[in-house]
């Protein structure tokens, strides 16, 4: 599928809709009402694979934790981790915390993109949106509701095309409201989250849609399980691990192999500890 180019009236007509449907759906979240570069880092690292909900609940305890970017990136990362527990993938804690200190290190927010995606867990349209929803800055980034208003407005006749990210990021650009790009982009979200609720998850004909692979039983949830009992528990050997989750020791030790490549746990005399 080619770009499509749509007309000046085209691009008059989607951004008053999205725009008024904004006002209509608006949620109020605490990073909408404190655009801190902060507050905005923290939410959209715990936002990524994460429903609004579920973050919602976490991030109040987190900031009551770590209230500033410098009192995060000095803490301890076992600590980190103990108030990231139940939000899930908890390589993001990992990042963010070494994100954390990155940019304490530096001095100053980062105000470009080259600097956010240099840090770890940080990618092209997470870097854009921090940019975005902090500095007000007119960038195109793409996620699933972006995605859903796109498709549905401009692209839902092509039922059973899996349709490539540029054509969504070249609409994406011709209709960004450059005006106000937060107010903006908080409109898509809404909206987006309303249409999949009434309309259906345009976001499965993009080329990007994945479909999240169960957590009951998973190797994730595994891992997740060894963090959770090092937290509690201590150092322990791969041994106890294994008896305290009725694991086979092969595969208490395959767990801990990766947990350790993620820079998550360390191995010290004989003993696994978060690193």
């Amino acid at each position: 599928m080619n770009n499509i180019q749509l007309s000046a009236e085209q691009i008059a007509e989607f951004q008053q809709n999205v725009l008024a449907k904004g006002k209509e759906l608006y949620r109020e979240m605490p990073w909408r009402s404190d655009t801190t570069p902060y507050s905005i880092l923290l939410s959209e690292i715990m936002l990524q694979q994460t429903q609004v909900p579920r973050v919602m609940q976490k991030y109040s305890e987190f900031m009551s934790a770590f209230p500033t970017l410098e009192s995060l990136a000095e803490a301890d990362f076992q600590e980190v981790l103990a108030h990231w527990s139940g939000l899930g993938y908890n390589r993001r804690a990992r990042f963010l915390h070494q994100t954390a200190q990155k940019i304490v290190q530096n001095g100053t927010f980062p105000e470009t993109e080259e600097f956010l995606r240099s840090c770890p867990g940080i990618g092209e349209n997470t870097a854009a949106s921090i940019l975005v929803y902090t500095f007000n800055k007119p960038l195109v980034f793409l996620e699933t509701n972006v995605r859903t208003v796109l498709i549905y407005t401009f692209l839902s006749d092509y039922i059973g095309e899996k349709i490539e990210e540029s054509v969504l990021k070249d609409l994406a650009k011709q209709t960004l409201f450059a005006e106000n790009p937060r107010q903006w982009y908080w409109a898509l979200m809404d909206y987006g989250t309303y249409l999949k609720k009434t309309e259906g998850n345009f976001n499965r004909m993009s080329k990007m849609h994945t479909v999240q692979s169960r957590f009951e039983g998973s190797f994730r949830q595994k891992r997740a399980s060894v963090l959770r009992c090092l937290l509690k528990n201590g150092p322990l050997t791969v041994s106890e691990i294994a008896a305290l989750h009725n694991y086979d020791v092969e595969l208490t030790g395959q767990i801990v192999f990766a947990l350790q490549k993620d820079s998550m746990v360390a191995e010290i005399e004989g003993r696994i500890v978060i690193q």
